[in-house]
């Protein structure tokens, strides 16, 4: 092989490598190309299948919550004492306060989901005001229904009970007392359980000081059906 032949055999070899080269690298860019497409595109799908959650959907959730505190206080404010709301032991709203409860709670997923138009958001709203519902079951039970139940009492009646012993207790974070009498009634039939039942601060310093065997407790049935207890008396 001549010089100049060997020079064009290499130079047409050099040709074929830098097209090769060439070649890879445009494979490269395009296969990147490819890549950045599909991601942009994925990212593109997902942002899309987001589902935008309005702000106010976290006020209007909390509405089964904040409903009976605020009911709790608007009767404290306005009626106070003057509606009798000592449940007796036996007797209790807790049924009342769960359909409370459920009532409040799918109001407020009406009312949230109304402006909803996505599946999931509307799933996601009724889990959330569920969630906000339950907790506001024991404010329903023993915060707003006891005063409800107290607007009206009728069929009022005595029951003899057993005063077995008294009890004093400290509120939650307060110097404030809290006086109990547990009682059983004589009576297996009778309308009102035995248990722990809230006394005034007389009634107890009435029974310290007399230690009587029986205690005549007049109850009545309230609006709600619940039991309620009106008063004490020795016997």
């Amino acid at each position: 092989m001549t010089r100049r032949a060997s020079t064009l055999w290499h130079t047409d070899q050099s040709v074929q490598a830098i097209s090769a080269v060439t070649s890879w690298l445009n494979g490269m860019d395009r296969s990147g190309l490819v890549s950045i497409d599909c991601y942009a595109w994925w990212m593109k799908r997902t942002s899309s299948q987001r589902t935008a959650m309005p702000q106010s959907l976290f006020v209007k959730a909390v509405l089964p919550f904040a409903a009976p505190i605020l009911l709790t206080f608007a009767l404290v404010l306005l009626v106070g004492n003057h509606w009798p709301r000592d449940i007796a032991p036996g007797s209790g709203l807790k049924l009342a306060g769960l359909i409370a409860t459920a009532a409040t709670a799918f109001v407020a997923w009406r009312y949230s989901a109304a402006q909803l138009d996505e599946p999931k958001a509307c799933k996601f709203a009724a889990l959330l005001c569920a969630v906000t519902a339950l907790l506001g079951w024991p404010v329903w039970s023993v915060g707003v229904l006891p005063s409800v139940n107290g607007a009206i009492v009728r069929g009022q009646s005595t029951v003899h009970m057993t005063l077995e012993r008294t009890e004093v207790t400290h509120a939650s974070k307060s110097r404030k007392l809290y006086y109990w009498a547990w009682l059983k009634p004589d009576q297996s039939d009778a309308v009102i359980g035995s248990g722990r039942y809230f006394i005034s601060e007389d009634v107890y310093n009435r029974l310290e000081k007399t230690s009587p065997a029986t205690v005549k407790v007049t109850v009545g049935q309230g609006l709600l059906g619940a039991r309620i207890v009106l008063g004490y008396d020795q016997r």
